[in-house]
């Protein structure tokens, strides 16, 4: 059925190598198993092509991990859009979306609006997406209860006021470049359920990304934007990821393409690597109680021993947890709580 909506790549499977196109399985042999989730790469148009070139001679330690290729999209209508990122859904793949325009983005927004259940979203973005062109659909979706979003790595020099202000009116989050550059592993929980994800590549340096039509020189450096693909693909929660911006027209040495490719590697090790349960067992945990003196509260924070991660428990809700790093527990436990902390425990 995919088919209808898809082109097979041109690209080549190397297969007298061990690397990534050796393993990742073509659209035409796709044989679906929806117990357990697949990443798809799934191009808008045939630019992605030469992102497959440069993703398919890197390394592939993902053996357990199931990587399909899905194809470009055809030159079919809004609708037929929507259709496909819902019907991959219903087979528990992941798409991975590589356009080098917005155009896919809104059909991307509303076939997860059509799902009919809330959602969890990162877009990274270096002006909160002020100037994207779902941002209207997008506010009326976060205003309707229908998404909660948060945002990573604006800058302060081309982020207007008013954006900010929309940020605040609507109630959604947003951590800009320079608090990520000092505290990197801080965003590691503002990812970790999350559903879906935006990565708009004008997010990044222009020297560490080329191809894009920000002049801006400021951004995530390559290495950053690797570590947040990272903690994306980690998301047990992951449903979907898409990367715009990216102006093949503007690649002339083929290293944007490449910085790309590697964005998308270290996604799926986040993904194979560092994936956890959904659902939290505390019987795998380790408790730790921190008492907060200024509401004489005692606050439990629990660790799994195995992946390093950290949770505080919302006191009175047992069922709501919150993800969070050592270094927050650490703050705590010397009675200071981080803005984010303090903004849940107030809410609850």
């Amino acid at each position: 059925m995919i088919k209808n909506w898809t082109n097979k790549s041109i690209v080549e499977y190397p297969l007298d190598k061990e690397c990534f196109g050796k393993y990742i399985i073509p659209l035409h042999s796709v044989s679906y198993d929806k117990k357990n989730p697949q990443i798809g790469i799934l191009g808008a148009d045939e630019s992605a092509d030469g992102v497959r070139r440069e993703l398919f001679t890197l390394a592939y330690p993902f053996q357990n991990t199931t990587v399909l290729d899905l194809g470009n999209v055809k030159n079919i209508n809004e609708a037929d859009n929507i259709a496909l990122i819902l019907y991959l859904f219903s087979l528990n793949i992941i798409p991975i979306v590589l356009a080098n325009g917005e155009s896919h983005a809104k059909e991307h927004l509303e076939s997860v609006i059509q799902t009919a259940l809330t959602s969890s979203w990162i877009i990274v973005h270096s002006s909160l997406a002020n100037d994207m062109l779902i941002k209207p659909h997008l506010d009326q979706a976060v205003s309707e209860g229908l998404i909660k979003v948060r945002y990573l790595g604006h800058q302060n020099h081309v982020t207007e006021a008013a954006a900010l202000h929309r940020i605040q009116k609507l109630g959604a989050e947003a951590m800009r470049l320079g608090h990520i550059r000092q505290h990197i592993d801080r965003i590691e929980p503002w990812c970790r359920s999350i559903d879906h994800a935006i990565f708009h590549l004008d997010a990044m340096r222009k020297s560490d990304f080329k191809a894009q039509n920000s002049s801006n020189p400021g951004g995530f450096f390559y290495e950053e934007a690797c570590k947040v693909c990272q903690f994306i693909g980690a998301s047990s929660h992951l449903k979907s990821m898409a990367f715009y911006g990216y102006e093949p027209a503007l690649d002339h040495d083929g290293q944007s393409a490449a910085v790309l490719a590697q964005l998308i590697w270290y996604m799926v090790d986040g993904f194979h690597h560092f994936r956890e349960e959904q659902n939290i067992q505390k019987s795998k945990l380790t408790q730790y109680v921190v008492h907060a003196a200024h509401s004489e509260l005692d606050i439990n924070f629990w660790k799994n021993p195995e992946s390093g991660r950290w949770w505080m428990e919302v006191p009175g809700h047992q069922d709501h947890w919150v993800s969070c790093t050592y270094d927050d527990y650490l703050e705590a436990s010397q009675g200071e709580f981080s803005s984010r902390l303090i903004s849940v425990l107030n809410r609850g």
